[in-house]
């Protein structure tokens, strides 16, 4: 089979138009990454299509049964329950499971791609995608081990730290991306002033912020630089790589965990014009506490910026989130029926929610993804934004 096999449509011309109204040119957003993209949420639906065969999902099914009767029937340990039921669901929406009244049976039509063929075309069209295929290849392994007990998806993943420094990278262009549009909603928000980054990972977000800034001539304006990170290999790695490369910029370095107070953790009330962070949101436990401290945190008329996928609908499972149904910190969290039901990536409509609650004004999307949405149904990569009340700061740029 060759890679020209795998035919991807190309999205509707309105997709670009929208993008470019919002100032994003086609080195993010073209036809390659949309294939690429398009191809790796193929690949995360073979994938776990092979992981449920070595789970031996298909074999307990030989009556319908609900998630705990299949819990038992393959003896799975209670914390595994979230990560089945997710892939047991990812299966049915893909037309290789049936589910009636909470009982999944296996469906006689169905079939899922070519796993090996599905990677080959996608490092045919972007070979820098190679640390997320790695990314979902080391997860698969470990899902039957942390199906039976024995290790922890937490601690397991973790340990692999070339795998996380290849992949929280902006060489790798799957995520780049969402680096890249949520530093220009920044960018397009920053007037000068006191900058919190939380969840700075392994400072991929921060070089791609720093990167325009400096492009546009306002780094100068940056007042400092609070980048938080509370895994301490990351953070260190991240420090090594920011302080060097920009030796102006006043940098702090912090532990921040965003589930904690914030005040109680050196961050000071009403002083950052700009907070943000890419890919962090969604792991609050408490999202309106969370985000309550980060308006408390802002100074009046600051900014508040979150880079997230935007699940494309409220119940829908995402090939994306694969990895990280291992990871606790990723699926025990708080739910509310109109702004998260499920653990992971919000909708569009649930961080509107979100932040108009937490009591944020001027509430937006860059790029608009309702608007994409309504001629690309998939998953998105942008940036919800939202003003703590009181004196304006100057109107955002592209």
């Amino acid at each position: 089979m060759t890679v020209s096999t795998f035919d991807v449509p190309p999205p509707d011309p309105r997709v670009y138009t929208i993008l470019q109204a919002a100032g994003f040119s086609d080195d993010l957003f073209n036809p390659r990454q949309h294939r690429a993209c398009m191809l790796m949420e193929r690949y995360a639906v073979a994938v776990a299509a092979d992981v449920a065969a070595r789970l031996g999902v298909s074999d307990a099914l030989e009556s319908p049964v609900d998630t705990e009767g299949l819990m038992a029937r393959l003896g799975f340990v209670p914390t595994f329950r979230a990560a089945l039921e997710w892939l047991l669901d990812l299966l049915v929406a893909h037309g290789m499971l049936a589910r009636d009244a909470g009982r999944y049976r296996r469906r006689t039509t169905g079939r899922s791609e070519p796993r090996d063929g599905l990677r080959a075309a996608i490092l045919a069209t972007d070979e820098t995608y190679a640390p997320a295929l790695a990314l979902l290849d080391e997860a698969a392994a470990l899902y039957p081990r942390v199906a039976r007990g024995e290790t922890n998806g937490e601690r397991a993943l973790f340990l692999r730290a070339s795998l996380w420094v290849a992949y929280f990278n902006n060489t790798n262009a799957y995520y780049a991306l969402n680096n890249r549009v949520a530093a220009r909603a920044v960018a397009g928000r920053f007037a000068g002033g006191r900058v919190l980054e939380v969840g700075a990972g392994l400072g991929s977000a921060t070089q791609a912020l720093l990167e325009l800034l400096a492009a546009r001539g306002t780094l100068p304006r940056l007042d400092g630089y609070h980048a938080s990170e509370p895994v301490v290999f990351f953070r260190r790695r991240a420090e090594r790589t920011v302080v060097g490369a920009y030796p102006t910029v006043r940098f702090t370095f912090s532990g921040l965990d965003l589930n904690q107070p914030w005040a109680t953790q050196d961050i000071e009330p009403a002083h950052a014009e700009i907070i943000w962070g890419v890919n962090v949101f969604h792991l609050a436990r408490d999202l309106a506490a969370t985000l309550a401290e980060a308006r408390a945190a802002l100074a009046p008329g600051g900014w508040l910026v979150v880079g997230e996928g935007m699940r494309p609908g409220p119940k829908e499972r995402v090939g994306a989130e694969l990895p990280f149904q291992l990871l606790e910190s990723f699926t025990s969290v708080e739910l509310e029926p109109t702004v998260r039901p499920l653990p992971g990536f919000l909708t569009a409509e649930g961080w509107q929610r979100a932040f108009e609650r937490a009591g944020f004004a001027d509430v937006g999307f860059v790029p608009d993804a309702p608007r994409l949405r309504e001629f690309y149904p998939g998953f998105l990569a942008a940036a919800v934004c939202g003003r703590r009340p009181g004196d304006r700061t100057p109107r955002p740029t592209r």
